[in-house]
């Protein structure tokens, strides 16, 4: 079974080695590398090269600027294996990860296996149902691709939202899992997050791009409502929550009000009241929610307050 592995790169010349050395050295060896330069101006294309020399099972092509989501479509064209796994460039993965992900998926013909640290939760098999529940509740199984190995075929015919730039693989997880019959969680971490890129969009200041993950969550509640309703409630909590947590992000950096911070005040208006229903958030979380949906000049007004606290609370 071939496994294709997609790497979108952007401005990571001082990761590269790492992480495609993590994967030319994985023990399961029937791989497909695949790695599309993003327009990078570091020295990533020239890297790339190197690194395509060394080992004929990595496919290299770059681009001009386009983004991660158009990227990660480029790189989907591309597939040749039976399944998938993302990683990003400045992130690296166990040596073992595609072996042990192989032999999961194979004990139980799995259309997706993820893999994270689940705590005290034991390694899970989940029927579609049940995964669809885990997804809209958002904390045990979120939407990342780079934790998921996927079968290439639910992929058909789907294409990550370009106009969407935060939280566009949490819609496309969402996507996969209405095509799915079953999937696997183990309970292990295999991979490895660099947080000094500060070309990741995870890293930058805050910016009006996050408010895309609006989108994200409004065709999602949407779609639970016509396909999932018995799960209708869980999806609109999520949705106020994901919402609050942007406007904490947005209040933090400073940022104005506008029609975009109107907007998700107005949803989680609507459906803040679900999150203590469903035991969605904490207590402090729901608090916030309230506040910022009702007071957003208020809590802008002590912003400096609210950034020393999350800076206590959640470091640097």
């Amino acid at each position: 079974m071939k496994v294709s592995i997609l790497v979108p790169v952007y401005n990571a010349a001082d990761y590269l080695n790492q992480c495609v050395g993590s994967i030319t050295g994985q023990t399961y060896t029937d791989l497909q590398i695949v790695l599309i330069n993003d327009g990078s101006t570091d020295g990533s294309w020239k890297m790339m090269r190197e690194l395509a020399s060394r080992d004929d099972r990595i496919e290299i092509y770059t681009q001009p600027n386009q983004g991660v989501a158009a990227t990660r479509n480029n790189l989907l064209e591309k597939v040749k294996g039976d399944f998938v796994l993302f990683v990003d460039s400045d992130d690296w993965i166990d040596p073992d990860t595609v072996e042990t992900l192989v032999h999961e998926q194979q004990q139980g013909d799995y259309d997706i296996v993820m893999y994270q640290n689940l705590g005290n939760a034991e390694s899970t098999v989940y029927t579609q149902d049940q995964a669809v529940a885990l997804f809209l509740e958002h904390e045990l199984f979120r939407g990342m691709l780079w934790n998921k190995l996927v079968r290439s075929s639910l992929f058909d015919g789907l294409e990550l939202d370009e106009t969407i730039s935060y939280g566009e693989d949490s819609l496309m997880t969402w996507y996969l899992l209405q095509r799915i019959s079953k999937m696997c969680a183990l309970n292990r971490d295999f991979y490895h997050y660099n947080g000094d890129n500060q070309s990741s969009l995870s890293n930058q200041t805050f910016n009006g791009k996050k408010f895309s993950s609006y989108m994200v969550w409004h065709n999602i509640t949407c779609d639970t409502d016509e396909k999932w309703p018995q799960y209708t409630d869980v999806a609109h909590a999520r949705f106020a929550c994901e919402m609050t947590q942007v406007l904490l992000a947005a209040v933090v950096a400073g940022y104005k009000p506008d029609k975009q911070v109107s907007m998700l005040q107005t949803a989680i208006r609507r459906d803040g009241h679900l999150m203590k229903k469903k035991g969605i958030s904490s207590p402090m979380m729901r608090t916030f929610s309230w506040l910022i949906s009702h007071h957003y000049r208020m809590i802008l007004a002590i912003s400096p307050i609210m950034n020393a606290y999350f800076r206590m609370k959640y470091g640097e």
